[in-house]
């Protein structure tokens, strides 16, 4: 949104932004950390990888990455290199006036490469972790990262939902306490992104939404 590159500009945020791909930006760029949804990610790359400099390094926050890692690494220049990787902070708030980078400071990161990752790509991604303040960064393939995001991130988004739509008391607010509010706090989700990600991760979610049930069973 254009408003929203502007308030960024005006408080120092970035130093530059656009509404729409520009050439000479991409042309210029050393490295592009790319916040897209997974399909347009891939859609994003096939059709502008041609302006990307020789030697280029790419990563990205995508919250699942087995349905686009291998699509994008197969796809791509061979003079470029995608790194996989996943900062595991968020809040329930979005947009660039709720930015806080406070939010990586002794948070998770995982980076999940591939054979066709170099030792150099893979050293690059982990010092992007550590110059963010995360407090422990991870190596896993993209199976392992999806199966465990299943259980940390995508089951307990789960449950959070599953929690709030199963009362019809509008006088909640009323009576909760700390245990109510940190349980459902994630339940105010972006409903298209997160509809992707479980549906894009639907195998291993399944799996660990099994195994909650039978637990709490």
């Amino acid at each position: 949104r254009p408003e929203s590159i502007r308030f960024a500009e005006e408080i120092g945020l970035i130093d530059r932004g656009y509404d729409h791909p520009d050439e000479t930006a991409i042309r210029k760029a050393d490295v592009i950390i790319f916040a897209l949804y997974p399909e347009i990610l891939k859609d994003w790359i096939s059709e502008h990888q041609f302006l990307f400099k020789y030697g280029l390094l790419i990563t990205d926050v995508t919250g699942v990455k087995s349905c686009i890692v291998y699509d994008v690494q197969q796809m791509l220049r061979d003079d470029v290199e995608y790194v996989p990787s996943h900062p595991m902070a968020g809040r329930e708030v979005s947009g660039v006036e709720n930015a806080d980078d406070t939010i990586f400071h002794g948070a998770n990161f995982i980076v999940a490469p591939t054979e066709k990752n170099t030792e150099a790509g893979i050293e690059w991604c982990r010092g992007l972790g550590k110059i963010l303040g995360c407090r422990k960064i991870s190596v896993l393939t993209p199976e392992e990262h999806d199966e465990m995001i299943g259980f940390v991130s995508q089951l307990t988004h789960c449950i959070a939902i599953a929690l709030m739509t199963c009362s019809e008391n509008r006088h909640l607010a009323e009576y909760t306490g700390d245990s109510f509010r940190d349980l459902t706090r994630i339940a105010r989700i972006n409903d298209l992104m997160w509809s992707e990600l479980f549906l894009r991760n639907k195998e291993p979610l399944l799996r660990q939404m099994d195994t909650f049930l039978r637990e709490f069973s």
